[in-house]
C-alpha cells in the first residue's frame, strides 16, 4: 500500500472509510484517492501500478471534464469508465478529488 500527501484527520477518516466500503465489493483488484492535481493521497496498489493508473487515468479524466464543460459548461462529468477484456476501471472526480477504482472483469460474472 501506498501513502503519498497527508490530508487532514477528517478527511482521512472519510478516505478510510471509502476506501474500506469499496474494498469490499467483488473483484475490486484496487483503488487509488488522488487530489486533482494528481497528487496520489492513497493507494492500494504497489509504487509502480499507482504511478500508472494515477497518471494515466487523472489525465484522462481531467481531458474528459474538459470536453463536458466545453460543450455545456453548466454539465458536470459524474464518472469515466474504461473497460477491457481483463479490468474496467472507473474514476469518479468528487470535488478536489478522484476515486479510481480497478475491477477485474471475472468477478463481475460470478455468482
Amino acid at each position: 500500500m501506498t501513502t503519498q500527501a497527508q490530508p487532514g484527520i477528517s478527511q482521512q477518516n472519510d478516505v478510510e472509510a471509502t476506501i474500506k466500503r469499496i474494498s469490499g465489493h467483488p473483484g475490486v483488484q484496487g483503488l487509488l484517492v488522488l487530489m486533482d492535481d494528481g497528487t496520489v493521497i492513497r493507494s492500494t496498489f504497489d509504487d509502480e501500478m499507482t504511478s500508472k493508473y494515477s497518471k494515466l487515468v487523472s489525465t484522462y479524466t481531467i481531458l474528459s471534464r474538459s470536453s463536458i464543460r466545453d460543450i455545456d459548461p453548466a454539465n458536470e462529468l459524474n464518472y469515466v469508465r474504461i473497460r477491457s477484456d481483463k479490468r474496467e476501471l472507473v474514476c469518479i472526480p468528487e470535488g478536489k478529488y478522484f476515486i479510481i477504482v480497478v475491477t477485474s472483469m471475472d468477478a463481475e460474472f460470478k455468482p
